[in-house]
């Protein structure tokens, strides 16, 4: 069965590595390298506890605030205001209290089986190195600003999550290079982040070139380090943007790119911030946005956090990775192609000394800055499932600020589908058409 998954990221690489094992002919469409967008450049959590939604009831009281200050978590482009009002009104009606704890349960289904959908599938890909099991601490430094998050904690505590809660001399004694404003620490020791999400976004890339190679009774060697996108396997990694598709007989025939049309047996969409217009073609049409992130990664820093720590004030996290220390984080709604607003990435540097008042200038002078756009939905779940208008189309995309976490969970569940399976969770809350079905048939003639 010949399966083309839409976008390289590391959600479409984790469909497509899960698609390969089962003896599926995978084709990776991306006009960018495997793992280049926002997949490389994220926070690098996995984190079993971020099923807590964007919109909380006490969050808009936070927002002007948040508007206001240069080196807040949140800002809005003034000239992309208008566009965002609606997406902003939904997420709004998406932080009632009864919608916030089914989005939480929701989420919590699809991170709960984190470890168990990505340790073997690290491990098939050979990257099982990458991943730490040490959990990530969440700094405060107050017991006000502790209470003022109460509600996301008490989520979290409410569904399973060990949260060992630090003070005083405790939060030196857990790490001593730790600011003393610290006064809580709040620890999650099952969680874990990766040392190199872009390493393993490429191991699962060369995995699935590897697994082809194998298939058709060649040699893997030659495609292992092809990893630019162009000069590997064309037959598998496609590097080219999708256009749309040829359907025929209700069903989709073939996937149009730059590069000529592909024929198909099935197709997963799978292309982050970029789904939306695609997703229209086939069938559902959604309310997707792009949260801008940035980060700066320190790439010699004198001084290391014991475990990934989130700046609670910022809603940003400092991660100890292969290349560095990765300050990562904030939201900036400006679209899809606004160039970069740096200050966003020098904020983040203004508020290193709040977590680690050691690092000097030195460190912060050897530092690569970068921004990435998350897809984000207003109810803060992805889509996963099949499109309503074709059966052979599955639609995987709009994970936020979860799509390091629940890429391999979303692979499994792709899988799954395609394969006419029973999903390993109630794929409802993640419907493609809950927020309404694309007006008219498509098709591409």
């Amino acid at each position: 069965m010949r399966v083309a998954v839409i976008g390289a990221g590391v959600v479409g690489l984790a469909c497509a590595a899960t698609l390969a094992q089962r003896g599926y002919q995978v084709r990776l469409i991306d006009p960018d390298p495997p793992g280049q967008g926002c997949s490389g450049g994220n926070a690098g959590l996995f984190s079993l506890s971020s099923f807590v939604p964007l919109a909380l009831p006490g969050a808009w009281a936070k927002a002007p605030g948040w508007l206001t200050d240069p080196q807040g978590p949140l800002t809005i482009r003034p000239a992309y205001l208008p566009r965002a009002l609606p997406w902003l009104w939904q997420l709004h009606r998406s932080s009632r209290v009864d919608r916030v704890v089914a989005s939480a349960n929701a989420m919590h289904a699809l991170l709960a089986p984190t470890w168990d959908a990505w340790l073997p599938l690290a491990q098939w890909a050979g990257a099982s190195g990458l991943i730490r099991r040490d959990g990530w601490a969440a700094a405060y430094r107050s017991k006000a600003a502790l209470d003022g998050d109460a509600l996301g904690w008490r989520l979290r505590a409410e569904r399973g999550i060990r949260i060992d809660t630090l003070t005083g001399g405790s939060v030196r004694e857990f790490d001593p290079n730790l600011s003393p404003a610290i006064t809580h620490l709040l620890h999650l020791p099952d969680q874990g982040h990766c040392l190199d999400p872009l390493g393993l976004c490429q191991a699962l890339a060369r995995a699935v070139l590897a697994q082809s190679k194998s298939a058709k009774g060649g040699s893997a060697q030659g495609v292992l380090g092809a990893m630019d996108g162009r000069g590997a396997d064309v037959s598998v990694l496609v590097p080219a943007r999708a256009l749309g598709f040829e359907v025929r007989d209700g069903r989709v025939a073939q996937v149009h790119t730059e590069r000529g049309a592909i024929d198909v047996d099935a197709v997963v969409l799978a292309a982050g911030a970029f789904s939306g217009p695609l997703a229209e073609q086939l069938g559902t049409r959604v309310p997707l946005d792009t949260e801008r992130g940035y980060h700066v990664t320190l790439k010699s820093p004198s001084v290391m956090p014991r475990v990934p720590l989130l700046e609670a004030a910022g809603k940003w996290f400092a991660t100890p990775m292969t290349a560095g220390l990765r300050l990562a984080g904030t939201v900036e709604f400006a679209g899809l192609d606004a160039p970069p607003d740096w200050r966003r990435a020098e904020a983040l540097l203004d508020q290193l000394p709040n977590l680690l008042p050691q690092l000097s200038h030195s460190d912060v002078g050897h530092a690569d800055r970068w921004m990435g756009r998350r897809p984000s939905l207003p109810d803060s779940r992805p889509v996963i499932g099949r499109s309503p208008r074709f059966a052979n189309a599955v639609l995987a995309f709009g994970h936020a600020h979860v799509g390091l976490t629940s890429a391999a969970m979303t692979g499994r569940l792709v899988a799954q589908l395609l394969a006419g399976e029973r999903p390993s969770i109630d794929l409802s809350p993640f419907a493609p058409d809950r927020f309404g079905a694309a007006p008219g048939p498509w098709s591409r003639h």
